[in-house]
Order: C-alpha cells, then sequence, then structure tokens
C-alpha cells in the first residue's frame, strides 16, 4: 500500500476465526504466536515490538520512522506452518468488518474429537435440565435436543420475544371462538387495552432489539429455551383459557384457578423465558448489562403473576359476561 495511506490502515490477523487487529504489524504477530505457542516467533517479535516503542519514546521521531523498524513482510522460517502468521494482512480501515467476516469464515474448523465429546455432554447436561422442568406440567415429555449448527439471521434473544404478543394473541383466539366481538355491546378499546402486554417500552425495545446475540458457526448453541418456552406456553395457553371459557367469572373452579397459578409460577421461578446461552454471551461479565436483565427479568415475573395472570383472566370475564347476559 502506498506510504500516505498507511495512517488509514490496520493489520489483521486471526486466532482460528477470533480476529486480531492492531495498527503494528509485529504486534499483531506477536499475539497469534502467543496464542499458537511459538517460542522462536514470539522471541523475535518481542524485540521487534520492544524496539517499536523504544523509537516511538524518542523526541521527534515521525510515525514513518516505524515503519523502518518492521521485520520483513514474509514471517521468519519458526513460524512458516503457522498459518496464522502467514494470513496477516494490512487493510484498510473501512474494509476492516468485511476482511473480518471473511476472515473469519475462512477459518472456522471442525471441532475435534475431544471438543465434540465436551460439547455432547453439554447437550446431554441442558437436556436433562429442559426435562426435569418440562416434566413438572408434563410427567411423559419427551424430546431430542441437538446441538444447533445451522445459525438464526436475526440472532439469539435473552427473553423468548414470544413475550409480548402471547397474551394477545390468547385473548383474540378466546374472543374468536366465541364470536364475542359479534355481541351487541362489545368494547374493542377495552379488550385492545387487555390484550396488551405490561411492559415499559424501554423494556420491549429491549426485548425486540437490543438483548439478542450472534453465535458463531464454531459457538456452542443448543436451542433448549424455545423447546421450554413453547410447552410451557402451551400450557399455560390452555390453563387461562380454561378460565376464560367459563365466561361467568363466579363458574370458575378452585381446580382452574391453581392451575394457572402453577404454570406461571414455575415459569417465572426457572425463568423458563431466559435463553440462559444466550443470557452468559449477551452478560458478558458486564455489571450494568447483568443488572439490565435482572430488571427485565422482574418486570417480565410480575406480568405474568400479577398483571396478566388469573386476575387478568376475571377481569375479561367481568368485560364480557354482561354481553351473553344481554343478547337475544
Amino acid at each position: 500500500m502506498a506510504a500516505a495511506a498507511e495512517e488509514d490502515t490496520v493489520w489483521i490477523g486471526f486466532m482460528d476465526i477470533v480476529p486480531v487487529i492492531g495498527t503494528v504489524k509485529e504486534a499483531v504477530e506477536l499475539v497469534l504466536a502467543l496464542y499458537e505457542g511459538n517460542k522462536a516467533v514470539i522471541k523475535e517479535k518481542e524485540k521487534a515490538v520492544e524496539n517499536i516503542v523504544k523509537e516511538s519514546l524518542k523526541k521527534h521521531v515521525k510515525a514513518k520512522h516505524v515503519k523502518k523498524l518492521s521485520l520483513p513482510d514474509k514471517p521468519g522460517a519458526a513460524a512458516a506452518e503457522f498459518s496464522g502468521l502467514r494470513n496477516v494482512r494490512e487493510v484498510r480501515k473501512e474494509m476492516i468488518i468485511e476482511h473480518v467476516v471473511k476472515g473469519s469464515k475462512k477459518g472456522t474448523k471442525p471441532p475435534t474429537p475431544a471438543q465434540q465429546k465436551e460439547r455432547q455432554k453439554r447437550v446431554e447436561d441442558i437436556k436433562k435440565d429442559m426435562l426435569e422442568k418440562i416434566r413438572i406440567l408434563n410427567p411423559n415429555f419427551s424430546e431430542e435436543l441437538k446441538e444447533e449448527l445451522g445459525r438464526s439471521k436475526r440472532g439469539e434473544h435473552v427473553f423468548n420475544n414470544g413475550i409480548l404478543r402471547f397474551h394477545f394473541n390468547v385473548l383474540t383466539d378466546f374472543i374468536q371462538s366465541h364470536h364475542i366481538d359479534n355481541l351487541r355491546g362489545y368494547n374493542q378499546q377495552a379488550m385492545d387495552s387487555l390484550g396488551r402486554h405490561t411492559l415499559p417500552q424501554n423494556t420491549e425495545t429491549d426485548i425486540q432489539t437490543n438483548m439478542v446475540v450472534h453465535f458463531g458457526e464454531d459457538e456452542f448453541y443448543v436451542n433448549a429455551n424455545g423447546v421450554m418456552y413453547g410447552e410451557y406456553c402451551r400450557a399455560l395457553r390452555g390453563a387461562l383459557l380454561d378460565v376464560l371459557r367459563r365466561i361467568n367469572p363466579r363458574d370458575v373452579t378452585e381446580e382452574e384457578r391453581q392451575r394457572v397459578n402453577f404454570v406461571i409460577d414455575n415459569m417465572n421461578n426457572y425463568q423458563i423465558y431466559v435463553d440462559q446461552l444466550a443470557r452468559v454471551r449477551w452478560i458478558a461479565n458486564r455489571q450494568d448489562r447483568r443488572a439490565r436483565v435482572e430488571q427485565v427479568r422482574q418486570e417480565v415475573a410480575t406480568m405474568y403473576s400479577t398483571d396478566r395472570g388469573l386476575n387478568w383472566c376475571i377481569r375479561i370475564l367481568n368485560e364480557v359476561a354482561p354481553l351473553f347476559e344481554h343478547r337475544q
């Protein structure tokens, strides 16, 4: 590349699929050598970086002088067998993302037998946990669980996106199945209000857009949350509709009330709507994100148990029961 453009470029190499980016070639190569454990190259690159640092501390030394300290573009013989060092490239800053994407895909390697064994153990552990939680509701449930090899373009949500429309869908099903919207005095505005979730706007945005992660093709991921949340939604949907079908709130049985509360309590206690793998990845040991996840979890739990639980059903029935009493 032309000397005039040097300030607009960086050096990029890869540790398997993980990019290493820096403005000094030898520093990038040193990181790769440390990753690969090549002692001869480590010593060589450490010396080169040390010289660059010393020169940069001298007064009136221009940036172009650093370039003169660079080793030849071709790595030394000790590094020849290491593809990570061979593939260090100078890239214009505006092309970083494109180069990283291409390099990551190119560097993807199949897991070793040991890694495959470890991954399979993780799958079995997750499956065991999943079955224990689902069988609280359905003792006969049985489903295979496999590592997800494909990747969703939309990414994986920390909180299941279905949270936002679950109650709307239940209420719509109830209204349509009983043709309630055809009854005289039907209040569409009241039903619209009852059908909406009760989460703050910023929480809705976080669930939909912000709390989303993208796993690389070589990263471990199992969609156990999709299975668990799906089963719990089916159970809760059925329990809520059993209550709503009574039409008269006084006809709701104690068993039906307990069933709704039982499903919701377990859903909240086990955080069924949280994808634990996505949660760990999104938090990334950041305390602010950990606190935000906990805040959203509490808001979702309150919505299910209080704002959109058994009492929600009774409020709906109080709204629609008079419509049946006055129909002709």
